[in-house]
């Protein structure tokens, strides 16, 4: 709870002072975005919705590990593994919709939402889309769990490395910025950690603390 507390925040300062120096030292440093502002809008959710998911997935795996207890509580990954994948769910949402107002984009709530839906490279468009709604699945899924039963929420949990996926390669095929090398850097070293976090899932097995014998020479005295 004050995990959320305190990204909640966050986000208040980031808007409080992105209303405060967006017309002034924001402006001075950035380009003019004329008549594409939804467009970066859009691009900007799209990356920040990535890394969010990528956060949930990457802490759940953790939390599951073991392998970091003792450094970070399990509770704490867990708020992070939760409140992380609830925010990705909630840019992936923006990062469609601040389209459909724009007049140059020709987008509709059916373009956006439904998957092999929209007329703008409708593949790669739909796995955006399945991972919206993978990934929503996956998300509020945690106030379901005792409706649906333990098992079945896990089932549902592996479901979001197949949202990652679709996510990881929606960006990659039709991303704006998708050939930039600072782009396929970040790809880059968040696969590489999802695949090390994998391997150490698989792998590690937690230490069984060693049950200290007792001396032979005070075993005889307690007799």
């Amino acid at each position: 709870m004050k995990l959320l507390a305190f990204f909640g925040l966050i986000a208040a300062a980031g808007s409080v002072l992105g209303a405060m120096f967006g017309g002034g030292i924001a402006a001075s440093l950035l380009p003019d975005p004329g008549t594409h502002g939804a467009w970066y809008a859009s691009r900007s959710s799209g990356v920040a919705s990535y890394l969010f998911l990528w956060l949930s997935l990457v802490g759940g795996l953790w939390m599951s590990s073991a392998w970091l207890d003792g450094f970070i509580s399990r509770g704490r990954l867990w708020a992070i593994h939760q409140t992380a994948g609830i925010a990705g769910v909630l840019l992936g949402l923006g990062h469609g919709l601040v389209l459909i107002p724009v007049p140059w984009t020709h987008f509709t709530i059916r373009d956006v939402l439904v998957p092999y839906g929209s007329y703008y490279k409708t593949l790669w468009s739909a796995f955006g889309q399945m991972t919206l709604y993978l990934s929503a699945v996956v998300s509020f899924s945690f106030w379901f769990r005792s409706l649906i039963g333990t098992k079945t929420w896990k089932y549902l949990h592996y479901t979001a490395f197949a949202a990652y996926g679709a996510g990881l390669w929606h960006g990659l095929m039709i991303g704006t910025d998708a050939r930039a090398l600072w782009l396929l850097g970040l790809y880059l070293s968040t696969s590489l950690a999802v695949v090390f976090i994998i391997v150490v899932r698989i792998t590690y097995r937690r230490p069984v603390p060693q049950r200290r014998s007792v001396p032979a020479a005070r075993e005889s005295n307690a007799a």
